[in-house]
């Protein structure tokens, strides 16, 4: 293993340090592109397959139901066979199936497509915040997931854009075509932009990382993120799923182009993500978490107001909160693994997705009796219980990354300790 300084940024394996940074992004943006796209065309659905709205939201639950599912094997598959391989692979097979969604001439075929979407997907995940945890000194790790996170902020909402505006001008179908076009040429910038492993260890087998999955279950703290993962997005899906449906009745009634530009909402997480990790580091996980359901809490309240400008703004502050908590929570989880971290990534992956499914599914019988202000009592419910779960799970902030002999070494001390030589002096998690 290579000496590491915690002073100096350091390349990976002779990339420039901008392009992995830059294929990081990318790999964010891949992760979230084509998981949400049809959020904002379900009111244009609903009037092409005439269906009901539990039903509709079948094309969000079927893609990240299926992330749920695959998340704990891709975990492993990363372990096993490499970070790099498992996330160009992934990328390939998602990049095929989302054109080929364009081919669905029904809402079953639209549905099997969205499926093997989201069997792909978490590859993409898991593979890349391994890859960070690995691959980055310990001091640069968080900014760089920060990095990965705002990439995924920017694919939610590029991909729910591109493909209002694509199905405004022609129709929903030509929309997947093209969403699977720019799927592969994110691919390409992936391959060349990422460096092979150096410090990633292979499992001894396949079976031999699946194995670990129970050691992560036995994890208390593991657990907690586990289900905080969930409750996160459960609270975005639900919320963007159904005020899509609000907003597009009377007396907002706005088109498929004005749908899709709300959720320009999203870019609001490229601002704030970044500031997460330095605010993490100087007052703890957890009262970042903490503030962070407080501002998205405040901002569902705000979107009852009937004022559009208000509900606006309401979903851009319920969003920056949503995207800090993600940041926190993603990062505590290869901290808190003690080994096979993918595989520990994979199970968080399967967690939150689990709660996407939920997400889009259940709160519909909310939304058939109590509208709006039902889906907003929902959310507000499940960001206390997460918040609350966050202040008791984390109540120690735990290093970026298990020391090592090898690295990070100062002087002869030791290994440095991020709780030691935090610089900030009110830093810490509790």
């Amino acid at each position: 293993m290579h000496n590491r300084t915690d002073q100096v940024p350091t390349p990976i394996a002779g990339v420039p340090g901008w392009r992995s940074r830059m294929a990081v992004v990318a790999a964010g943006m891949c992760a979230f592109f084509t998981m949400y796209v049809t959020q904002g065309l379900l009111p244009t659905l609903q009037s092409v397959f005439h269906t009901s709205v539990a039903q509709l939201s079948l094309t969000i639950t079927a893609t990240t139901l299926a992330v749920a599912l695959a998340a704990p094997l891709s975990g492993s598959l990363s372990d096993r066979f490499g970070r790099k391989r498992v996330l160009l692979l992934s990328l390939a097979g998602l990049s095929v199936t989302t054109a080929l969604a364009g081919t669905a001439h029904s809402l079953d075929g639209l549905l099997v497509w969205r499926l093997l979407q989201g069997i792909f997907i978490p590859g993409v995940f898991t593979a890349t915040v391994a890859y960070i945890g690995e691959e980055w000194p310990a001091r640069e790790a968080p900014a760089v997931t920060a990095l990965y996170i705002s990439g995924s902020v920017a694919g939610g909402f590029l991909g729910r854009f591109i493909a209002g505006m694509v199905t405004a001008h022609w129709d929903w179908q030509v929309a997947f075509i093209v969403l699977g076009a720019i799927n592969a040429v994110f691919l390409l910038i992936i391959a060349q932009g990422l460096a092979p492993s150096r410090d990633f260890r292979a499992s001894s087998s396949l079976r031999a990382s699946i194995g670990d999955l129970p050691l992560h279950l036995r994890n208390p703290k593991l657990l907690g993120t586990y289900a905080i993962g969930f409750g996160i997005l459960f609270s975005q899906v639900c919320t963007f799923t159904y005020v899509s449906f609000y907003l597009a009745a009377a007396p907002y009634r706005l088109d498929l182009r004005q749908l899709s530009l709300l959720f320009a909402v999203y870019l609001v997480g490229m601002i704030v993500t970044p500031m997460a990790g330095r605010l993490a580091w100087r007052f703890g996980q957890r009262r970042v978490f903490a503030s962070a359901m407080v501002l998205s809490s405040g901002g569902m309240l705000l979107t009852l107001l009937p004022a559009l400008p208000a509900i606006v703004l309401g979903l851009t502050l319920s969003s920056a909160g949503v995207f800090i908590a993600q940041s926190m929570a993603t990062g505590q989880v290869p901290a808190f693994a003690t080994r096979a971290r993918s595989s520990a990534v994979g199970l968080y992956v399967l967690c939150y997705y689990l709660g996407g499914s939920v997400g889009a599914l259940a709160p519909s019988l909310v939304w058939e009796h109590e509208g709006w202000p039902g889906c907003v009592t929902l959310v507000l419910l499940m960001q206390l219980a997460i918040g609350t779960a966050a202040w008791k799970v984390w109540a120690q902030r735990p290093q970026s990354r298990p020391p090592s002999p090898h690295a990070w070494r100062r002087d002869a001390k030791g290994p440095l300790d991020p709780l030691r030589d935090n610089p900030h002096p009110r830093g810490g998690g509790a």
